[in-house]
């Protein structure tokens, strides 16, 4: 049988039971506080988060913008020291081709140089004979006709090496430009009259210490002759019965032809 509960009993299970709720109304609060602030905490640590995240981004797009342009520099740089190479590469053949030209017109000029120093000496040897033949000519009472004809063939002889020399430095001067074209056909020429015909001899001197094949094309009024020659190292050729006003072309390989008028 259950024993009735005084009052003072009922008063305290009361007072327990508001104490009750009042404690789990605190720890409710308590619980609902703790959770807003972490609340907060994690929002402002998310909006820290979500900015370093938007910088990154801006970082990484600029990063990426600056290896474009990196890449696209580099590329640019390939292609200018590609270009660069190939023009290195063609100044050198260049350069190799200048130095073969340039030596052999060099040795054209030393033996044009020595031809002129040889004939200077034939014309001082010449103008000495002819002195001689002068003085002979002055003391002389008998004989005079025999004198002055060997006087007169040392007079043309020092007039024909006189031209000659004069050939020979006027080939010289011409041979000058070789150094810068070296296509130039080796080669010096020069006209000779025949005194009483009217009729021409074309001299071909080669320059070079090696034959030079040629071909000779003459067109005259009538006809055009044609001949194939060999001139050897510092030989001369001649081609003669040649009329004036004839137009001659001079060809080989590897030259630019020389084209002349007889006069």
């Amino acid at each position: 049988m259950k024993k009735p509960t005084t009052p003072l009993q009922e008063k305290f299970k009361r007072s327990i039971l508001f104490f009750g709720s009042l404690a789990a109304c605190l720890v409710l609060a308590v619980v609902i506080i703790v959770l807003g602030v972490k609340d907060r905490h994690l929002n402002a640590q998310l909006a820290d988060a979500q900015k370093q995240l938007a910088q990154t981004k801006s970082q990484a797009t600029q990063a990426q913008a600056d290896l474009a342009k990196a890449t696209t520099a580099s590329t640019q740089l390939q292609s200018q020291l590609a270009k660069a190479k190939g023009q290195q590469t063609d100044l050198q053949s260049q350069m190799a081709l200048g130095k073969d030209a340039l030596t052999q017109v060099q040795s054209q000029l030393d033996k044009a140089k020595a031809q002129s120093a040889d004939l200077q000496v034939q014309q001082d040897s010449a103008k000495a004979q002819s002195a001689g033949l002068q003085t002979q000519l002055n003391q002389a009472t008998s004989g005079s006709d025999q004198l002055l004809t060997q006087l007169d063939q040392a007079k043309i002889l020092s007039l024909d090496l006189e031209s000659r020399l004069q050939t020979a430095e006027r080939d010289i001067t011409e041979l000058q430009p070789l150094l810068l074209k070296a296509r130039h056909m080796p080669v010096t020429t020069s006209f000779e009259k025949l005194h009483g015909s009217g009729s021409f001899t074309l001299h071909i001197n080669n320059l070079y210490l090696q034959p030079v094949n040629v071909d000779i094309t003459t067109n005259g009024t009538d006809k055009t002759r044609s001949q194939s020659s060999i001139i050897g190292g510092g030989a001369t050729l001649n081609v003669d019965k040649l009329a004036a006003g004839e137009s001659i072309v001079i060809a080989s390989a590897g030259f630019d032809p020389v084209n002349l008028t007889v006069q």
